[in-house]
């Protein structure tokens, strides 16, 4: 059993902690229900950080209604609109918005809307140039006749600001992936093209996500596909799609998994890299999320790498966000076999190869947290929305007001930097109560809230232990001299670096 133990902890852990989950959502109407939330993270503005969240919001009275609803924060998180923002207000249903933000600035959302009938869906694009004050009128993206639903649009832009959206789409007679560009801030769209190479009449395509490859320029979309699993009886891959000619013809789809049946795919990308991840399962095993990566140039395939394992069950939703520092982040939803879901974290350092033990970014676990999904900034911090019932919750690692932290360290974790005032090195004892208490890595952080090193916790954290800090950052550099953060969990402790002697 020790030596399980040892195992668990001695893989890199990952706990920058997360702060205090916070409401985004105002709705407080009869028989309203918030569904879908989407995140994306702005450029910063003037040394504030924007963060962008939109949902729908469903009335819940027949005829049924639903609205796209905007918020926004400007500070990481901490404080978030009084009032939600209503962007289009529908006579019929709304449906799972997406939003982005191009280099500029430039919000875009993409929304599917029913006709009257409520049988059928088109697809929009909305835009805002100031913040998410004002917006455009609703510009459809795609070109189906009347009758023909296109639904689950998500956007991406590239680093010219052109934007990429993927869907969808029925004109088939069954749902395929189809796509569309704009080169003129969501005014126009190009002709659709098909993404998927699909050829089973059976099957449906389902779920695209989408990224731009930065350095070239490849247009990726990720999506499930149908395969036979015998005569009459179809399930799903995962696989990526690559476009090289911005949009306008995709490569055959590679197969990105084994599993018998496969939910939810995502993707993003560095100029050398493509990381994938999927949830699937075999049988009625636990569902398991796996990552599989592209390297580019030359295209050569790594192997399937767990995200999570076997041991509790990760279903459908593994958001990915990609940060400056070439981590790769995922949320999504674990089920520890105690009833509930919760939104779960995790990170890779080396493009999606190894991945760290997730974290429970949830405070409460007496309900399901539903489909989460993740942004990160250029400092690499994350930020994360899920669905709670009928409410959008938040939380973030943004701990720029770390300094002044009003959290309180989490029971059963103890924390000490000894001395706090040192020019050459400095003794951090640290100590958990539990086992559960004690899977996080140690962090660093500068008086801005920026990590600045991640000490490695390789061997049972029970009974206490210490780690050494020299003063260097990750690099090997010693750190300027001043006020350093040292978080364990949810615990910290304040040292003082003098100059070097």
């Amino acid at each position: 059993m020790k030596s399980t133990l040892m195992l668990l902890l001695s893989a890199t852990l990952a706990s920058a902690g997360f702060m205090p989950n916070v409401r985004v959502d105002h709705e407080e109407r009869p028989y309203w229900s918030c569904e879908s939330p989407a995140i994306t993270v702005g450029p910063p503005l003037a040394g504030r950080q924007p963060v962008y969240v939109v949902f729908h919001s469903d009335s819940g009275i027949v005829p049924r209604t639903s609205d796209v609803v905007f918020q926004k924060s400007t500070d990481a998180g901490v404080t978030w609109l009084t009032e939600d923002r209503v962007i289009h207000e529908s006579e019929s249903r709304t449906l799972a918005p997406d939003v982005t933000t191009d280099p500029d600035g430039n919000i875009y959302i993409a929304y599917s809307e029913m006709d009257s009938s409520h049988s059928y869906a088109h697809l929009y694009c909305v835009r805002s140039t100031d913040g998410g004050d004002t917006w455009s009128m609703p510009v459809k993206i795609d070109d189906n006749a009347p009758g023909v639903t296109a639904k689950l649009g998500r956007l991406a832009a590239d680093t010219a600001g052109n934007l990429f959206c993927a869907w969808e789409d029925y004109r088939t007679g069954k749902p395929r992936i189809w796509s569309s560009v704009s080169t003129d801030l969501g005014s126009t769209w190009t002709p659709n093209a098909r993404v998927d190479d699909d050829t089973v009449s059976g099957g449906d395509c389902r779920a695209a996500d989408v990224f731009v490859q930065p350095g070239t320029n490849h247009y990726l979309v990720a999506a499930t596909a149908p395969y036979w699993v015998q005569p009459g009886f179809s399930s799903s891959h995962a696989y990526l799609y690559r476009s090289a000619d911005m949009g306008q013809t995709f490569q055959p789809g590679v197969q990105l998994d084994t599993f018998e049946f496969v939910g939810t795919t995502h993707v993003v990308a560095d100029a050398q890299h493509v990381i994938c991840d999927y949830s699937g399962y075999y049988g009625e095993s636990n569902g398991l999320t796996q990552a599989r990566t592209l390297y580019t140039p030359p295209d050569t395939w790594g192997p399937r790498m767990p995200v999570t394992d076997t041991s509790y069950n990760s279903y459908y939703c593994a958001a990915l966000a990609l940060s400056a520092d070439g981590r790769i982040h995922t949320a999504l939803m674990v089920n520890h076999d105690d009833g509930c879901y919760d939104a779960g974290y995790a990170f890779s350092t080396n493009h999606g190869a190894t991945w760290s033990e997730h974290e429970r970014i949830n405070n409460d676990t007496t309900t399901d947290k539903l489909y989460p999904d993740i942004g990160a900034d250029s400092a690499g911090h994350v930020y994360v929305v899920w669905l709670d019932g009928n409410e959008v919750w938040f939380s973030t690692n943004n701990s720029a007001g770390i300094a002044e932290s009003h959290v309180a360290p989490a029971p059963g974790i103890k924390l000490a930097a000894e001395p706090n005032v040192f020019s050459r090195t400095t003794t951090i004892r640290f100590s958990a109560s539990s086992l559960a208490a004690s899977r996080h890595s140690l962090s660093i952080y500068d008086a801005s809230g920026r990590v600045v090193r991640y000490l490695s916790c390789s061997s049972l954290l029970i009974p206490p232990s210490s780690l050494s800090w020299d003063g260097r950052n990750a690099s090997g550099a010693r750190c300027p001299a001043g006020l350093y953060i040292i978080r364990y969990g949810t615990a910290t402790a304040k040292v003082s670096l003098l100059p070097a002697d």
